[in-house]
């Protein structure tokens, strides 16, 4: 990376690495904790994640149908509980604790909430909170969120809908945004700038040098997922990355050379 794509860069990330307090990029983000490790959205993948030096934990959030946000990937509890319904139609009772199992890889979990995350990983880490295309209404699953948060605000709100990112930013204006985006770098960038959004998440294959010199003259540093080999991650970060998902935060940090 050229020394003004460098300072593009260091510009870039700043607003973002203040509100969150993190170190200077380039960032590594433990995907679903470290979810190569223990089982996905599970407290022990998170405090794992934690432990192997990740600076933001991102993990999925869904909504039951009473209202309480709840750490899950899937549409539906078929791949992980062996039942068929969607999350959003059980109440909390029913998903809170809820037994889990990978069948391919035999790790093991249960299903925490929101709030059980927060009050039990230490050290108020920052989180990136992905919230999940739900039939609940936007406005619903926003409100839940800023109540449920109370007043830990290490957090970036990251989604594939951006209209629920925009109820998000009327619920809790305090809380920064980053738009996900796994095909239309052109759409990703008008809507990041639509939602004045503090942060840009993107699929690898979209993390060309135009998009993240793009996302860097808009002063929005650039996360993309998922990376598990050192050599992809250090042809990304000569792009001018911010920040790489990972599901082996540790064992990438390391072969990055611990920077």
């Amino acid at each position: 990376m050229s020394r003004r794509g460098a300072a593009l860069a260091e510009r870039a990330s700043r607003a973002l690495r203040e509100a969150l307090d993190l170190p200077h990029p380039p960032w590594i983000l433990g995907h679903r904790g470290a979810a190569g490790e223990a089982l996905e959205n599970t407290l022990p993948s998170l405090a794992l994640g934690l432990a192997q030096g990740a600076d933001l934990l991102e993990l999925d959030l869904r909504l039951t149908a009473d209202g309480v946000l709840v750490a899950f990937h899937d549409d539906d509890l078929a791949r992980l509980a062996g039942r068929p319904e969607p999350v959003e139609t059980l109440p909390a009772s029913e998903v809170v604790g809820l037994g889990l199992v990978d069948r391919r890889s035999g790790l093991e979990g249960r299903i925490p909430s929101l709030n059980e995350i927060l009050e039990r990983l230490p050290g108020s880490p920052a989180l990136n909170l992905e919230l999940k295309a739900s039939p609940a209404e936007p406005a619903r699953i926003a409100t839940a969120l800023a109540r449920q948060l109370g007043d830990h605000r290490r957090v970036l709100v990251s989604s594939f809908d951006w209209n629920l990112l925009e109820e998000v930013a009327r619920a809790a204006p305090e809380l920064p945004v980053a738009p996900l985006g796994s095909r239309s770098p052109r759409r990703l960038v008008a809507a990041a700038r639509r939602l004045d959004a503090a942060a840009v998440h993107c699929h690898r294959r979209l993390a060309r040098s135009r998009l993240t010199h793009t996302t860097a003259e808009d002063s929005r540093p650039l996360l993309v997922y998922t990376v598990n080999r050192a050599s992809t991650a250090r042809r990304l970060l000569g792009r001018g990355v911010a920040g790489l998902f990972t599901d082996h935060p540790g064992r990438l940090r390391q072969r990055l050379g611990g920077s």
